[in-house]
């Protein structure tokens, strides 16, 4: 399994699996990196938003008109319309909030990053924390580039640390996409915030493959998704 893969530079022994139930316990947030196409990312996606067997609060943002493949990002199983599946859709600027019984957004004009933000503390703050395990909380954003582009990055971190704490207080699982190079100099700038990184690629007609970088740990091998 891909969780067994080992960090080229750690103790012999760590593998993905145990440091990832440690991230898990505490709360996590991930940058999703790598300059791949819209179907290694959203298989990647589909791996992180958790087994369709385990109960899960799985909130879904997307901000990028090119991303689409819904049904490829969710877990085997689950559907837009399941009970504990929230979508915040901003393509082309636009939101549609979709959740089994809810009502209409009362700010469905604002299409403002603050105005996400709340959406997402709203969604968060609505769960039932004292019955919240470990990592029952999945929160998706595809992708910051979009965000970016619209938003200085001054705002975009401000955004990112109110929400990235968010996932951590109720002990969640986040992760964020950034479909560029893992060395590009705006990974760089805002990896710090993050926990660890999950960098893609595909070679030809291989599948996607991934590879984590984790402080105090280093690097992993690649291995398939």
């Amino acid at each position: 399994m891909w969780t067994e893969s080992t960090f080229r530079d750690a103790e012999e022994g760590v593998t993905l699996g145990a440091v990832l139930s440690r991230l898990k316990r505490n709360g996590c947030n991930l940058l999703v990196t790598g300059a791949v196409a819209e179907t290694a990312s959203a298989r990647a996606t589909r791996r992180l938003l958790g087994s369709p067997t385990e109960h899960r609060e799985r909130i879904i943002v997307l901000t990028d008109s090119s991303r689409d493949l819904l049904d490829e990002r969710l877990p085997a199983g689950v559907t837009l319309d399941h009970p504990h599946v929230r979508l915040v859709d901003r393509r082309g600027g636009e939101r549609s909030c979709v959740r089994k019984g809810s009502g209409a957004d009362p700010a469905a004009g604002d299409d403002s990053l603050a105005h996400l933000q709340r959406q997402l503390v709203r969604f968060v703050g609505e769960l039932d924390h004292e019955s919240l395990s470990p990592a029952t909380l999945r929160l998706s954003l595809d992708s910051l580039s979009a965000v970016l582009e619209r938003y200085d990055e001054e705002t975009v971190v401000r955004f990112l640390r109110v929400v990235t704490a968010l996932v951590r207080g109720a002990r969640g699982m986040g992760h964020f996409h950034l479909p560029l190079p893992d060395d590009d100099p705006q990974v760089r700038s805002l990896a710090p915030l993050f926990d660890a990184r999950v960098e893609l690629r595909r070679r030809g007609s291989m599948q996607p493959e991934q590879r984590w970088h984790v402080p105090e740990y280093g690097v992993t091998e690649w291995v398939g998704i």
